[in-house]
């Protein structure tokens, strides 16, 4: 009787899973975003998380903190017990390995420095068609205040979204391919950032992170990455607002040299020692669909991506 039942298709399962803890951190997003607004008094004139009316900066950073955590950690809980039916073997967190401390993060950080102009020129390209992107966050002033905004920035999103991304939704694809699974969760990883400019570059840095990820079969390891590329940015920005406009340029170009020096005698390291690692290839098998079929016909996940995708397109005419 068993043998005459039709066999599940786990990617098919998979996708609609992962589309169902999509649409929940979206939708939890904007309801913690709305709640925000009002405990801030958003609504206010030079109000903000920066600049809250009625309580503290630094209980603004705090909830800001809490809000994300929410935001996060929620989905990525559903999404590991809705996942449970697939029998994954279960890997756990490790610290991130010597190799990617010492090369990675220097690989990484000239990485970014691509990335990063890259994302100017698509900003400039952008720009002639009327696109302006986001306003930069505002830094709180306070020890306190700036203290918790660098949790917010650096440290959560670095865990958080490592565990959620590469952790859980790339965990859940890998059986079908490790580069299959890194795209698809980039293409993911990409969309749910709202800076258009930052498209291209969020998915060439989280094809970065998710082949780290992959090879190192720890997610520590990108972790570290993420964390170290965060810190990155909070500095700039942190320059960007408290230092003088020469000063702050003079920082940034002192920066991206360091990366940039620093990566090719990184990535001359990794050359002696015989390369990257090279990522299995999924076998093809006969008579099947493909697997961007069977996920493409999973309606909740291809829901989810239409409403990224419409998202993004409405982010270009706001």
């Amino acid at each position: 009787m068993a043998e005459g039942r039709p066999r599940r298709d786990n990617l098919y399962y998979s996708a609609n899973l992962i589309g169902m803890a999509v649409g929940l951190y979206l939708l939890l997003g904007q309801l913690l975003q709305a709640a925000l607004s009002a405990a801030l008094g958003a609504n206010l004139p030079g109000a903000g998380a920066a600049n809250p009316a009625g309580i503290p900066v630094w209980a603004a950073m705090l909830l800001n903190c809490l809000a994300t955590c929410v935001n996060l950690a929620l989905p990525l809980f559903c999404l590991r017990r809705w996942a449970r039916p697939l029998g994954l073997p279960r890997r756990p967190l490790r610290p991130p390995s010597r190799q990617v401390a010492l090369l990675g993060i220097p690989l990484f950080l000239c990485y970014t420095t691509l990335c990063s102009a890259l994302s100017n020129l698509v900003r400039i390209l952008l720009g002639f068609g009327g696109y302006t992107p986001p306003a930069a966050v505002r830094l709180p002033d306070s020890a306190g205040g700036l203290a918790l905004a660098f949790v917010a920035i650096c440290v959560l999103p670095a865990v958080l979204e490592e565990l959620f991304f590469r952790g859980a939704i790339q965990g859940i694809l890998a059986p079908y391919g490790d580069w299959f699974s890194i795209i698809v969760t980039s293409a993911l990883f990409a969309l749910l950032h709202s800076d258009l400019s930052q498209l291209p570059s969020i998915f060439a840095l989280s094809l970065f992170l998710g082949y780290v990820a992959a090879a190192t079969k720890n997610v520590g390891n990108s972790i570290l990455l993420h964390f170290v590329n965060n810190v990155s940015s909070f500095l700039l920005l942190w320059s960007q607002q408290q230092m003088d406009g020469t000063n702050a340029v003079g920082l940034s170009a002192i920066l991206f040299t360091l990366y940039f020096g620093a990566g090719l005698l990184a990535l001359a390291a990794l050359i002696r020692r015989g390369g990257a690692k090279k990522l299995p290839c999924y076998p093809t098998r006969k008579n099947r669909m493909g697997r961007t079929e069977r996920i493409l016909s999973a309606p909740v996940f291809v829901f989810m991506l239409l409403i990224l995708i419409l998202t993004a397109i409405l982010e270009y005419f706001r």
